[in-house]
Order: C-alpha cells, then structure tokens, then sequence
C-alpha cells in the first residue's frame, strides 16, 4: 500500500483547538509597496494574517515585482503560512500632459478645449493623451480630473476638438488622471504595457491576474486568450470601477473568476454616495454565480498616518465582511503608510469579531434562496449539502479533494462555519485557494495515483494537526479518483 503524505510544509489553521467559528473566513489582502517590501515587515504582516499579495503594476519595475515575489514565496514557505499573488495590471488610465509653469489654475465657468497632445502650448487648450476620445464623447457629459476633485461638461465638439466648461476647478498639475463618467470608452482593456506585465505575471507564477477599467464581458474574454496562449490558466479578477460595468454585471460575473470592488475610480465615475449601492449589486453578483469578490479602496485609510483606524472606517470594514465580501484589501495603507502591521493586525480583529456574531444567525440554507429558475450543476448540489452537513454535525472540516478547486467556490458561496480544506495535486490551486472565503488549500501530488486516498485521508489530517481521533469530517470528491472524475460524492466520516 503506498502511503500519502502531504509534502507541501504550508500549515494549516489550529483547527484542534478553537471551534470552528473562531476560525477567520474572509481574507485580507495588502498591496506591497516601500513600506512592505523589506523582509522583517513582510514576515510580519504573514504572520498576522496576511493571505493575498497585491502586485500594482502601475508602479515599479520588473527587478522589484521580482524581487517582491521571491521573498513572498520563501517567507510563506518559512513561515508555513500560504499567501497568493495577486498581480494588478494597470489598465487604460487616461491622463493629461504637461502643463505649462507645472500646472495651470482652471476656474469655474471658463472654457477650454481638450486635445490629444503630450504637452500644453496654449494656456486654454489642456492637452489628453487619448486620441479617440471625440469618437466616445458627447455633448453634456462630464469630465472629471484629478480623481474627481475638478468638474468639467463638454459644451460642444469641433473636428477633433472638445470644448468643456469647468463647473468645479482649481490647481490642475501635469499627468492627473481624466476620467468620462457619462461615455463608454473604446479604448482596450488591455494595453501594450499590460501585454508585457501579464508575461512577466506568467513566466513568474503569479497565482491572479486583477483587469482593470473591465467595461463589459469581452474585456474579460480577450485577456483570458491571451492567458491561454501563454500556455496558462492563471484567474482573472474583474476590476469594477466604470459605470458601463455595473449595467453588465452579470454577464462579467459569469466570465471572470472574481470580482473587485475598486471604489475609488467608481466613486469618480459615479456619485460618491452611490458607492455603497454599487457594492452591494458586486457582492449579490459574486454569490449568484459563486465567484469571490474583494472589497477595496480607503478601508483603514486614516492608518496611513494614524495607529488606529477611526469608527467609521471600522464599520466600513465590518459592512463589508456583512455584505458578504471573501476579502478585504489593503492599499497605501500597507504599500506606503507608517503602520502596515497594525493594519493588518486591525482588519484581522475586525472580522473576527463579525464572523463570530454572523455564524450566531439562523440557518443559511433556506430554499427561498435556491435559484429554481435554471438546472442546478451536480457539484453545486454537492457543495451545498456538504455544507449543510458540515454546520449540522458541527464538523470540525470540510475536505474537498479537487483539481481545479472549483468546488470550494461553491460551496464558498453558502458561507459554512466550517473552514473548507481544498487538497489537489496542483500547487497553483492550493495557493488558489487562499483567496476564497472559508477556504485554506494543501497540495497532495499523489491525489490522484490510487483510491486509496481516502483511506488514508484521516491519518494525513491527523498528522498535519487539523483533527484528532473522535472529530468529524465532511469529504468531498470525484469517484473513481484515479478518473478525474468532477466531483460527484459527498462523504462524512468520524475520524478513528
């Protein structure tokens, strides 16, 4: 008989001696930056929870990403905590060019004229660097500048010119962003720069890819060709910050591997306080078609400065975990604030202290949320019974042996107590697996050499620390195993 052993050195949560709601579900990703990318901090934030890396290729070189991502990988392999990669491609951002005397003072009711151009030569003309964009735009819609602190309304278009009033103004400096609120775009999701970035993002193992300014499904198709000729399936996340995405919510949904809020452009592109609305519509999208969705921008900002975030931020971070968020991230809080760590260690607290109260409620698993309009897949019956199974027994794990890991997906989606270990023989599904709520993944390269497996499951549970004798286990899998066959079972097991 030969015997499984997890070869992998990656731990597991301390599932022996904490019940299982004690047990953190959703995930927390932090963006590395100056202030994170320095060993001892690194060590730090892995070891007060930091599940997913964040690379923003907006900023930085390849020698930094690379030297980001080998020390993440030896970190989380000293360590024993498993931490993913997140590699966030910068996208199309539309800019204006160089202003003269470094910056120009626009004021309210005066008028200028956009023009594709690198630097201004007269000082009513504000030189953008999209040449197409009389082809997008029309006539009283708006123009933000600068993260939308300046307001602008297209008053007419003249041949390749746009003439804008300026409602709200101010100290204009070079290379500030422009955004077109009221337009949908043909500018590509993918620019040349991506194309590069998302090489590098392959040949170095990075395990999500995150597009942004995604507009509609399509965006998320072409860049998965591209994964695909690359010879790679890495998921990709669909960045939400345009409104033309919101309208196609669902459809982007059912083509991305997950979805992120990314409020700060929405809170440009759309009212501010239409934020919170558009939030919940991701997060319902995400549950329907069972795809993690992160929730991101100014969580803990005073932080950057401050050790302690403020009430507000920390009911905007409990209102997340409520709405049902798989991760919470981090941005300059972490990549450039004075107290990373503290974050962290704050978010960390934050949704301890939710979950412990929301696994207090009533049962999640009442027919009236059972979609009845379409078939339901035989492993989306299978995850939902093996969750229920699960917090009815009061299992100390759910294991799901998989391939692809999709089945923790599913059963991500009915929000068990119990944590979900995913063992497959692919170790880019078990570090996959980290962003999902709930779910911890372990690599197993024999998982599918013989059926005997599942025989020796509880010994190999036992010996990773995750069980002891008398504990019980819900099991899911594809039978035979050694068929690669989707999963199709559903077994509770007391472990001897």
């Amino acid at each position: 008989m030969s015997k499984v052993n997890a070869t992998s050195s990656l731990k597991l949560p301390n599932f022996q001696n904490v019940s299982a709601e004690e047990i953190r579900h959703c995930k927390i990703i932090g963006t590395l930056g100056p202030s994170s990318s320095n060993e001892n901090t690194l060590r730090e934030l892995i070891l007060s929870g930091l599940n997913i890396a964040r690379l923003n290729f907006s900023h930085g070189d390849y020698e930094t990403h690379k030297k980001n991502i080998d020390m993440v990988r030896r970190i989380s392999e000293e360590t024993g905590h498993p931490v993913a990669l997140l590699q966030d491609l910068q996208g199309p951002k539309i800019r204006c060019g160089k202003l003269l005397n470094n910056g120009i003072e626009i004021k309210k009711g005066e008028i200028y004229t956009l023009v594709f151009a690198v630097e201004q030569t007269d000082p009513k003309v504000i030189p953008i660097d999209y040449k197409d964009l009389v082809k997008d735009v029309s006539i009283g819609q708006r123009v933000m500048m600068d993260d939308g602190n300046f307001i602008l309304r297209i008053e007419d278009i003249k041949g390749q010119n746009v003439i804008v009033r300026v409602e709200d103004g101010g100290l204009l400096k070079p290379r500030k962003g422009v955004n077109f609120p009221d337009a949908k775009l043909s500018l590509p999701a993918m620019t040349e720069k991506d194309s590069r970035d998302l090489l590098f993002g392959i040949q170095n193992g990075v395990d999500y890819v995150a597009l942004s300014f995604v507009q509609d499904p399509a965006d998320i198709h072409g860049i998965k060709k591209m994964i695909k000729a690359m010879g790679s399936d890495i998921p990709v996340i669909a960045k939400i910050e345009k409104l033309p995405a919101i309208a196609t919510i669902d459809e982007i949904a059912q083509a991305a591997d997950g979805l992120m809020v990314a409020r700060g452009d929405l809170g440009v592109e759309g009212n501010v306080e239409r934020v919170p609305g558009f939030q919940r519509m991701i997060l319902a999208a995400g549950a329907r078609h069972a795809k993690p969705v992160i929730v991101a921008t100014q969580m803990l900002e005073s932080m950057i400065e401050n050790p302690q975030a403020t009430l507000a931020e920390v009911a905007d971070v409990a209102n997340g975990v409520l709405d049902g968020a798989d991760c919470v991230m981090l941005s300059g809080e972490v990549a450039s604030g004075k107290y990373p760590v503290e974050c962290v260690k704050t978010m960390a607290n934050i949704i301890r202290e939710v979950e412990h109260w929301t696994f207090k409620r009533p049962d999640r698993y009442s027919t009236d949320e059972l979609d009845r309009s379409r078939h339901w897949e035989d492993h989306e019956a299978i995850a939902r019974a093996a969750c229920e199974a699960a917090d009815s027994l009061n299992a100390k794990a759910i294991i799901a042996l998989t391939l692809t890991g999709s089945i923790a997906r599913s059963m991500a989606k009915w929000r068990p107590k119990t944590p979900v270990i995913a063992i497959s023989p692919r170790p880019e599904v078990a570090a996959r697996v980290s962003l999902i709520w709930g779910c911890y993944g372990l690599q197993n390269p024999l998982f599918y050499n013989t059926d005997e497996l599942l025989q020796q499951l509880p010994e190999l549970l036992k010996g990773l620390g995750v069980v002891n004798s008398g504990d019980t286990v819900v099991i899911t899998a594809g039978i035979p195993i050694n068929q690669v066959r989707p999963t199709n079972m559903v077994k509770i097991n007391r472990i001897p």
